[in-house]
C-alpha cells in the first residue's frame, strides 16, 4: 500500500513537474510574444509617424511652389520649359531645413492627370508617372475628394522603395497635382537613433537597403527578439520591410531561473506530499490494519484470545472494519467456547466428559512427572444404579445422575468445566477436578494429596456423603459408590498405568463392598485372570 500510494503521488508529482515545465514554456512564448507584439506596435507608430511626416512636408513643398509667383506664372501659361527649372530648384531650397528628407523626384499633373512637367534632378528608375497606382487611384475619385492629399508606396523599376504624395496645386481652371516621390528608407533610418535599438530596412526579396552596424550576425540571435513593419502598396504588395531587435538575454535567464524554481518547488512539494500522504496513511489505515492483523496471529497462535477487542481508529472505512472484526470476534468467541463446551462437557451433568477428563490427566500427569509431585487418582461407580433405571426409568436415573454430580463436586469443591489445563493452571489447582466418564462412572483427581492416607479420607467423605438419600419426583433413592484409588507417582508415571491400576481398584471395592479400595498389586493379577 505504501508502495503503491508513493508511486501514485509520484508519478503525479512528475505530471505536475510536467505541467509546470509545459506552462514555463507556453508562458515564455507568450512573453516573448507579447514583447515581440509591444515592439511591432512601437515600429508600427513610428513608421506611421514618420510617413505622416513625409506627407506634411509633400503639402508643404506644394503650398511654397503655389506661393512663388513665376510657377502660378508657368503653370497658368502651361509652358513645360518654364516648369522643369523651377521644379528643380525646389530640391535647393534657400533655407537647408526646408529640404524634403529623402526626395527623389517632383511630377506635376494637370486636373486630368496629363504629365505636364517633371524635375530632372532626384533619382531615377521611376515611370514616366512615378507611382501610376497613386495617379489611378486619384483619377477615380470624384467631386471634393479630389481637393484631398493622398499618398501611397510604390516600388521603382528597380525595385527600390518609393513613397509618393499627390498635392492638389493651383485654381480652377489651370489646376493640377504635385506628385512628391521619395525614398522612404531616409526618413525611417532615424527610428534606430530615437528608439535606441538596432533597425534593418528590407526591400522585397529580402535585399538589405539598410541595416544598423549593431544588428548581429545570422549565427548570433540565439537571445534577440526579431519584430517588423511592413510598408505595402495600395494592392498590398509588400515595399519595405522594417525591422527592430531586442536583446533578450536577459529575459531568457529571467524566464529559465523561474522555470528552474517552479520545478524545484513542484518537486518539493512532491516529496512533501508523499510524506504527508505516507505518514497520514500509516496514522489513519496502516496502523489500524496492523492492530488487526496481530490480533488475528495472535487468535491463531491461542483461541483464548478470541473475544478481546481491538481498539482501532483511523478513517471511517477502517473504524467500521475494526468494529465489524470486534463484532465477528465476540461471536466467534461465543461460538468456540460453545462448541469447546458441547465437546468435551457433559450434557447431562456438565461435568468434564471422558475425552476431556483423559486429555486433562494426560497432561497433568506429564506435567507432574518432572517434578515427581504425588497426586490421585479416582475411579467411581454407583451402586444399584441399574434397579433404579429398571425399574423408574431413564428419566428418573438421569435426575440421580445429576443429584450424585451435585454431592460429588460439593465433596471435591471443583469448578463445572475445565476448558484448559496448561502449566499455569495446573499450578494453580489448589483442590480437585471431577469428571463423568459415561453411564454412572465417574473419575476425579486429587492434585493436593500427599499420600494413600489422605486419598483414602477424600473417599470416605465421598462414601459419607452418597450414604444420604436421593429424593427425587416423590422417589426415596439409596445408592451405594465403588471408589478405586491410584496414586502418582507410586502406581504409575503415566495415564493409562494409573487408569488401568484404578478401575482394577474399583473392581476390588466393588466385588467385596469395601466401598473403596486402594491400587496394590494383587488386584492386576486378579484382573489379569478375569480377562
Amino acid at each position: 500500500m505504501r508502495t503503491t500510494l508513493s508511486l501514485t503521488i509520484g508519478l503525479m508529482g512528475l505530471l505536475g513537474v510536467a505541467l509546470a515545465l509545459t506552462t514555463g514554456e507556453i508562458y515564455r512564448h507568450l512573453a516573448l510574444d507579447n514583447q515581440r507584439e509591444a515592439m511591432a506596435e512601437l515600429i508600427a507608430a513610428n513608421v506611421v509617424e514618420r510617413l505622416h511626416q513625409l506627407d506634411s512636408d509633400a503639402r508643404d513643398l506644394g503650398l511654397a511652389l503655389q506661393n512663388s509667383p513665376a510657377f502660378r506664372h508657368a503653370l497658368e501659361t502651361g509652358s513645360r520649359e518654364n516648369l522643369t527649372p523651377l521644379l528643380d530648384k525646389a530640391f535647393h531650397p534657400p533655407s537647408p531645413g526646408a529640404t524634403l528628407v529623402g526626395l527623389r523626384r517632383l511630377l506635376l499633373f494637370d486636373g486630368d492627370f496629363n504629365l505636364i512637367g517633371t524635375s530632372t534632378q532626384g533619382g531615377t528608375g521611376l515611370d514616366a508617372r512615378g507611382c501610376p497606382e497613386l495617379i489611378d487611384l486619384a483619377a477615380a475619385r470624384q467631386g471634393g475628394d479630389r481637393l484631398q492629399t493622398l499618398s501611397a508606396a510604390c516600388l521603382s523599376s528597380t525595385g527600390l522603395p518609393r513613397y509618393a504624395v499627390l498635392v492638389p496645386i493651383g485654381a480652377p481652371p489651370r489646376s493640377g497635382y504635385l506628385q512628391v516621390v521619395s525614398d522612404p528608407t531616409d526618413p525611417l533610418r532615424t527610428l534606430e537613433s530615437n528608439l535606441g535599438i538596432p533597425l534593418k530596412l528590407t526591400a522585397p526579396g529580402g535585399q538589405p537597403v539598410y541595416r544598423s552596424g549593431a544588428w548581429p550576425a545570422p549565427d548570433a540571435m540565439g537571445d534577440t527578439l526579431v519584430a517588423s513593419y511592413q510598408i505595402k502598396t495600395g494592392s498590398g504588395q509588400p515595399v519595405l520591410t522594417a525591422s527592430v531587435l531586442r536583446d533578450v538575454k536577459t529575459l531568457q535567464n529571467k524566464l529559465r531561473q523561474t522555470r528552474y524554481q517552479v520545478v524545484g518547488i513542484a518537486g518539493l512539494v512532491t516529496l512533501l506530499g508523499v510524506a504527508l500522504a505516507l505518514i497520514t496513511l500509516q496514522i489513519t489505515a496502516l496502523r489500524p490494519l496492523n492492530a488487526l492483523s496481530q490480533q488475528l496471529r495472535r487468535v491463531q497462535k491461542d483461541k483464548a484470545h478470541l473475544g478481546e477487542p481491538v481498539e482501532a481508529g483511523g478513517i471511517a472505512e477502517i473504524h467500521q472494519l475494526a468494529t465489524e472484526f470486534n463484532r465477528m470476534s465476540a461471536e466467534l468467541h461465543l461460538l468456540y467456547h460453545t462448541l469447546e463446551h458441547m465437546a468435551f462437557t457433559d450434557p447431562l451433568t456438565h461435568l468434564p466428559n471422558r475425552v476431556r477428563f483423559h486429555d486433562s490427566l494426560e497432561e497433568f500427569t506429564r506435567f507432574n512427572s518432572h517434578t515427581n509431585r504425588p497426586f490421585a487418582l479416582l475411579l467411581m461407580d454407583l451402586d444399584r444404579f441399574k434397579a433404579v433405571n429398571d425399574t423408574l426409568g431413564h428419566h428418573i436415573g438421569d435426575l440421580l445422575l445429576m443429584e450424585v454430580s451435585a454431592r460429588l463436586r460439593s465433596v471435591l469443591r471443583e469448578s463445572d468445566v475445565i476448558t484448559r489445563l496448561d502449566g499455569e493452571a495446573i499450578s494453580q489447582l489448589e483442590n480437585k477436578m471431577v469428571a463423568r466418564l459415561g453411564g454412572d462412572e465417574f473419575a476425579a483427581v486429587l492434585p493436593s494429596v500427599k499420600s494413600a492416607a489422605d486419598a483414602a479420607l477424600v473417599a470416605r467423605k465421598l462414601l459419607l456423603a452418597m450414604k444420604e438419600p436421593f429424593f427425587i419426583e416423590g422417589h426415596r433413592l439409596s445408592v451405594g459408590i465403588s471408589i478405586g484409588i491410584a496414586m502418582h507417582p507410586e502406581h504409575g508415571n503415566d495415564t493409562d498405568t494409573l487408569m488401568r491400576r484404578a478401575d482394577a481398584a474399583m473392581y476390588e471395592a466393588k466385588n467385596k463392598q469395601l466401598g473403596f479400595s486402594i491400587h496394590d498389586t494383587t488386584q492386576d493379577q486378579n484382573q489379569a485372570s478375569l480377562v
